[in-house]
């Protein structure tokens, strides 16, 4: 019974544990998916900051040539007649380079805040990408103590069944040893039954059963030198010599043709002869009952006259 209730917790556990690891599982994919795209996003962020790296390389380069071309004019020595179209042509020039200078500041001035923006952004993915390493980190404790408390939950059940199994083993030794023994008492009872109610009798003329020894003389003869002596029931009677009857079962025994008597101490008030006269049976006898009849020998001795 004790294992009967052990077995249930012990498969609630594993269906909760089971439950609570697939959730858990599930919130690993999540967080796998949302870093997939994290990381696809924090990979393009750092792409573009990249580009505008190299956008702001390359205006920095332009600039440092409109530089050095206004370098060049300023250092170069004007003529002292120079034409008002020359001083002209001069000034314009000298214009052209300050809107390109200007105009490649302001697109540099462009690439700086951008390269602000992007460089924010990574911080922030940056920082995201912390947090869900932590994250992951967190669900992957939380992972392997579900597997210990698993593990935990699968020994003890198992010792529980190796437990139960080696009472049941112990049980159904106990349960043979009840067996044989019940089955020797049985036999036991059996056999003394069979022999309680085992009985023997055996029909036979005078001189035959003292042949076989059933019957013997004794005293002396009834007149002196004639006449026969008187014969009683062996005080050892072979039961080899009888056939053999169960008394509870067998209550008639049939008598061949002739009269007979009974030399042993069966009551046979207790049974009934199919034809009696003058202290002779003939026919067949009927034991009406039995424990009665046979209490006194289980030795039955009919003799013919």
């Amino acid at each position: 019974m004790k294992f009967a209730r052990v077995l249930p917790a012990a498969l609630m556990s594993a269906v909760v544990l089971s439950a609570c690891n697939t959730e858990t599982k599930q919130q690993l994919a999540t967080v796998a998916h949302a870093d997939s795209v994290h990381t696809d996003s924090l990979a393009n962020v750092r792409s573009q900051l990249m580009q505008e790296v190299m956008s702001s390389t390359q205006f920095v380069s332009e600039i440092n040539a409109e530089l050095a071309k206004a370098r060049a004019l300023q250092s170069k020595k004007e003529p002292a007649l120079e034409t008002t179209a020359e001083v002209t042509a001069s000034q314009e020039q000298r214009k052209a380079i300050v809107a390109r200078i200007s105009h490649l500041v302001a697109r540099l001035d462009s690439v700086q805040i951008r390269l602000a923006s992007a460089r924010s952004r990574v911080n922030v993915l940056t920082k995201q990408d912390s947090q869900l390493v932590a994250q992951v980190a967190t669900y992957e404790k939380s992972i392997a103590d579900l597997q210990a408390t698993a593990s935990k939950e699968r020994a003890d059940f198992q010792a529980v069944i190796d437990r139960q199994n080696t009472q049941i083993a112990e049980l159904n030794s106990k349960v043979d040893t009840l067996n044989t023994v019940r089955t020797a008492l049985v036999d036991t009872v059996g056999q003394l039954t069979s022999e309680k109610n085992t009985a023997y009798y055996i029909i036979g003329t005078r001189d035959e059963l003292i042949k076989k020894g059933v019957l013997v003389p004794e005293g002396g003869k009834r007149f002196f030198l004639v006449g026969g002596r008187n014969v009683v029931p062996a005080r050892q009677l072979d039961p080899s010599n009888f056939s053999k009857i169960d008394r509870l079962a067998d209550r008639n025994i049939r008598l061949p043709e002739g009269e007979y008597q009974i030399l042993t101490r069966q009551n046979v008030t207790f049974a009934k002869p199919q034809v009696e006269k003058d202290g002779k049976i003939a026919g067949g006898l009927t034991i009406e009952q039995p424990e009665r009849f046979w209490e006194a020998s289980r030795f039955l001795i009919i003799v013919r006259s």
